[in-house]
């Protein structure tokens, strides 16, 4: 932990390849920071929120306020469980890249040969391999699509969809990801396979509080594979923070190599 006004001091001069990056996931669970949430409304598009019904304690970390100065970010990542997320900054610039779900590993993983201890760093990504995907001979078919999100833009991010994030000055954002009756499906079908216990939980809420998402549920064929991605390399732990089984990030998740270079808590 690090006390905020230590890590103010630290952004106004640090000059890290890679600097530390806040990602609180607890503010709405503490006695003070939780105020915070009395100072915006979920965006209109994103406010089904279907892992309610888990209870707070036993549902994945889902929601952040993340801080961040200029060279900070996440890695190339899907995040988990086939969430959707969305992103809304306050102050500061993002600059985002995202690739079709059915994008090869390999053509956007940074190995271990050209970037070390900081392959799953943003900043290293775009070093590797964005100047890539700018030559003629990069699939068209996987060509990036990219925004620069300024502040008072909010990003959607479609479950499944491999997506980068690189802080382009000191930037401030509040992110969650979130099931809902679009993306249900397949959020059931790998929430089954990865996180069966939950899965339990959530089913008997959903036969007591939306008996026809529980019939949906009952037609998901969980024994065959999915044909939405996945980031085996963070799935099995979201968009972050206090689950074995769910990390972080800018839309909601990161590697565990990205894990131990961020702050968790003010």
């Amino acid at each position: 932990k690090m006390k905020m006004k230590y890590y103010v001091d630290y952004i106004k001069t640090q000059d890290d390849d890679s600097p530390l990056y806040i990602f609180d996931s607890g503010y709405g669970d503490h006695a003070r920071r939780k105020k915070l949430l009395e100072d915006y409304e979920l965006p209109l598009y994103f406010r089904d929120d279907l892992f309610k019904y888990c209870g707070e304690e036993k549902r994945p970390p889902y929601r952040w306020i993340v801080i961040g100065p200029p060279r900070s970010g996440t890695g190339i990542h899907i995040d988990p469980l086939g969430t959707s997320a969305w992103n809304a900054l306050v102050s500061g610039h993002k600059r985002w890249c995202f690739f079709p779900t059915d994008t090869p590993k390999e053509l956007i993983k940074v190995t271990s040969a050209e970037g070390g201890k900081q392959r799953d760093e943003a900043i290293t990504w775009f070093n590797v391999i964005y100047p890539r995907t700018q030559r003629p001979d990069w699939p068209e078919k996987y060509r990036p699509i990219e925004c620069i999100q300024g502040p008072g833009e909010t990003v959607f991010v479609p479950g499944g969809i491999w997506h980068v994030v690189l802080n382009l000055d000191l930037t401030i954002a509040v992110t969650q990801n979130f099931a809902s009756k679009t993306n249900f499906p397949i959020v059931w079908h790998k929430t089954v396979r990865g996180r069966p216990k939950l899965s339990k939980k959530w089913y008997r809420a959903l036969c007591k509080y939306e008996p026809e998402l529980a019939a949906i549920a009952d037609r998901v064929d969980t024994e065959r594979k999915c044909d939405r991605a996945d980031d085996s390399s963070s799935d099995s732990s979201s968009s972050s923070s206090s689950s074995s089984s769910d990390s972080e990030s800018d839309s909601g998740q990161e590697s565990s190599e990205q894990k131990r270079k961020k702050l968790k808590k003010l």
